[in-house]
């Protein structure tokens, strides 16, 4: 498919990146975007954004232009990033709950079982890949429930912005998000990052609470929670990098 046409039938991408060939590319159009972009994703995906309104003839341009950028930070994220990792894990760490677990394979037919102890524990798994992502993801968004659900209403009772539910997902567009029937939804990747990050995601959700928008308002509030959030904001952006493959790959 031309770039041409790739612009006319654009689409979004998600945070988490589907797994695609290497040198695959696609278009989205924005209607935030003032400036074209591109960000180089997982697994060699390129995405570039597009202003609306953009001839196909510039995008063609830009493209041609950033070809070089492209090819040099796939290789980088291919060579360097967990996330480029697809195979099961024989360890799983998450920095935000302090635990290590062991993982072991056993036949198709087991259940997921665990044996937590001081350092997190090990769990065995059934043996076959489909099955085993199936049981690794459900046992992630359980540990997620239990050490993410009681931290963000902590958080919540602390600042005076109590959530009505918090709920863990699995998302793939976001890193959690807030309703207008104050319910706080944290995917449950968060656990691979460093907890000063996971609590700016959830100072964030919880000032929605009171402004359900990015207003001035909103980042005063937030400011006033997290005189850093500037720097924490710009860390969360490449923050995706640190989630293994089998989290998200295949689907």
């Amino acid at each position: 498919m031309s770039l041409a046409r790739l612009v006319q039938h654009a689409y979004q991408l998600d945070l988490f990146a589907p797994a695609v060939g290497e040198g695959e590319l696609s278009i989205r159009k924005s209607k935030r975007a003032r400036r074209l972009s591109v960000r180089v994703f997982p697994h060699g995906h390129a995405e570039v954004v597009v202003p609306l309104r953009t001839p196909a003839r510039e995008v063609e341009a830009f493209v041609d232009a950033s070809r070089d950028w492209i090819q040099r930070t796939r290789s980088n994220l291919l060579r360097h990033e967990a996330s480029s990792d697809l195979s099961l894990p024989r360890i799983i760490r998450l920095p935000v709950c302090d635990e290590l677990w062991r993982v072991d394979y056993g036949s198709v037919h087991d259940r997921l079982l665990q044996r937590p102890d001081d350092q997190g524990g090990a769990l065995r798994v059934p043996g076959r890949d489909e099955e085993a992502r199936r049981a690794l993801r459900k046992w992630l968004a359980d540990r997620a429930r239990a050490c993410l659900v009681p931290w963000t209403m902590r958080r919540g009772t602390e600042l005076g912005l109590t959530p009505s539910a918090v709920s863990i997902r699995r998302q793939q567009t976001r890193w959690g998000s807030c309703s207008s029937k104050r319910r706080v939804s944290l995917n449950c990747a968060l656990l691979f990052l460093d907890r000063e990050l996971v609590d700016y995601l959830i100072a964030h959700e919880l000032c929605h609470l009171q402004h359900m928008n990015h207003s001035r308002r909103f980042w005063s509030l937030l400011g006033s929670i997290l005189p850093d959030y500037r720097d924490r904001e710009e860390a969360i952006r490449d923050a995706w990098q640190a989630v293994p493959g089998w989290v998200f790959y295949p689907a």
